[in-house]
């Protein structure tokens, strides 16, 4: 029997090639999610307003086992829901305490001062995100008086799953420039009508 020292060499220098490149490549952080359309988003809300951060609080949740992130928002207008409260608190997964991060890649980080539109389901006395960044269109500055809307999908890779065929995984579309207006409009036209 006779062995082929230089294709097995090369066959070991190949692996060592790749086990080296993996091991300083950096982690891909990205959470996979369902994207939701429109409709699906706002069938899935309990609620949808207009609200502005007025601060955010981490901590750890009743069991110690997680950090979670309490942002509070003023709502200044409510696009789909009734008896919705003047402010909201946001329940999340994720923040600092004493040092300690955890983030969730796809999870909104919220600052004081950020207004947005929130897709929001209702808990015991919190409000949670309907799908993560998915949830939340930004209010930009308006510009000659309107005002325009962007979510920031970044951290989410989504899935599609068809019947018989395998998962597949892609990047969210660039989605097109959209008016606080149409984004009202659009959202009160699927619940309804409803408020």
């Amino acid at each position: 029997m006779t062995v082929n020292t230089t294709s097995l060499w090369r066959r070991c220098g190949a692996t060592l090639a790749l086990g080296l490149a993996l091991s300083f490549a950096s982690p891909a952080e990205a959470t996979v999610a369902v994207q939701l359309s429109r409709a699906e988003l706002v069938a899935q809300s309990d609620l949808v307003v207009r609200a502005t951060v007025l601060g955010v609080t981490s901590r750890w949740n009743e069991d110690q086992s997680q950090i979670i992130s309490l942002t509070t928002l003023r709502v200044s207008e409510t696009v789909k829901g009734e008896n919705v409260e003047s402010q909201l608190v946001l329940r999340q997964l994720g923040g600092e305490v004493d040092g300690l991060v955890s983030r969730i890649a796809g999870n909104p980080v919220f600052t004081p001062g950020q207004e947005a539109v929130f897709f929001l389901r209702r808990g015991p006395g919190v409000v949670y995100l309907t799908g993560l960044a998915q949830a939340v269109f930004y209010v930009d500055p308006p510009v000659a008086g309107v005002s325009v809307v962007h979510r920031d999908l970044s951290g989410l890779t989504f899935a599609r799953v068809s019947s018989g065929a395998p998962m597949r995984l892609y990047e969210a579309p660039a989605e097109p420039a959209e008016t606080l207006q149409h984004l009202r409009v659009d959202v009160r036209t699927l619940a309804g009508g409803a408020r």
